[in-house]
């Protein structure tokens, strides 16, 4: 019996519990979620209809799960090919990322400094990768700025896990000077709602 098509989401909460209860720091966090995501991505039978719809005006962000003590939240985005993301932060948190269905383009940037208390922020770019189905990623600050877009022929489904409940986060708009951008936080919103 295939062990994989028998983790399913409850699991998943349930090891992701102990593994936050369990680690010293955000590294070893960031590690064994990205680890667990893949793991779970390996089958989408636990992943409801209503979850998995997108929407003609944009990806759609689905959330699944928040730790009643936000040590962790776990929401799924279901992207057209050619929705993204805005460039983007994920409010100074790590995250684990992986791809159920469909191809997404992963665009990252470093973020090097902050200027003027944060309002400028100065990034560089430092890679852009397909990430296929059942594949995964990871993000921890200052490396927590990417645009997600989906790519492919299908819409692509993402499942992502973050540190925290995500409420808000920082939208980034370049400025005349390469590699400096206009920073504006924004609040997280589900939809389609």
């Amino acid at each position: 019996m295939d062990y994989a098509n028998d983790y399913d989401f409850n699991n998943f909460v349930q090891d992701m519990t102990v593994m936050v209860e369990q680690s010293l720091n955000d590294n070893e966090c960031v590690v064994e979620a990205e680890r667990l995501v893949g793991k779970l991505i390996q089958s989408s039978s636990w992943l409801p209809a209503e979850k998995r719809r997108p929407s003609d005006e944009g990806y759609s962000r689905h959330p699944l799960y928040c730790d009643p003590e936000d040590r962790f939240e776990v929401i799924a985005l279901v992207w057209k090919p050619g929705q993204k993301t805005t460039l983007h932060d994920h409010d100074d948190t790590w995250g684990a990322e992986g791809v159920v269905t469909g191809q997404v383009k992963v665009t990252n940037y470093i973020r090097l400094e902050e200027l003027s208390g944060g309002e400028i922020v100065k990034l560089q770019p430092a890679d852009s990768i397909v990430v296929n189905e059942q594949n995964t990623g990871k993000l921890l600050p200052p490396a927590d700025c990417h645009i997600l877009e989906g790519v492919g022929d299908t819409p692509a489904i993402t499942i992502h896990v973050y540190g925290k409940q995500l409420r808000k986060f920082r939208v980034f708009t370049p400025l005349d000077e390469e590699g400096l951008y206009l920073a504006e936080e924004k609040q997280v919103e589900y939809y389609p709602a």
